[in-house]
């Protein structure tokens, strides 16, 4: 077997960060796609999974896997839990920072589909 790549496992407690943003927005997209194209879109787009992501559960992962520290344009790959053991990968963006400069508790963590954002940025 060979050795498996493993992300750092970040154990910030969220009650304890400083200088807690107000609200962190982070887009989402497919790992296949151009991150600053609208083109070759896939299920990484839909409603449906967007909702899964607006979950209280998956913002409390969020705060939890992301504490601390965050700056415009940090990304992370995580993946989505669609039900029937269906996950679906995608890598999060960190959009916009609110009033603070870290994830925290009580940081509002909202989700929205990067091809929005590309789109909003053009026209």
């Amino acid at each position: 077997m060979g050795a498996t790549d493993r992300r750092e496992i970040n154990t910030t407690d969220p009650d304890t960060v400083e200088d807690q943003a107000e609200r962190v927005i982070v887009s989402f997209r497919s790992p296949e796609t151009d991150p600053n194209q609208t083109d070759d879109w896939w299920i990484a787009d839909s409603e449906w999974l967007q909702e899964n992501m607006m979950e209280y559960t998956y913002r409390r992962y969020l705060r939890w896997a992301h504490a601390g520290p965050v700056a415009v344009g940090d990304e992370w790959d995580e993946f989505v839990n669609c039900g029937c053991a269906s996950p679906e990968d995608v890598i999060l963006r960190v959009e916009d920072i609110e009033s603070g400069t870290a994830i925290g508790s009580e940081t509002t963590i909202e989700v929205v589909p990067r091809k929005t954002v590309v789109e909003d940025d053009i026209e």
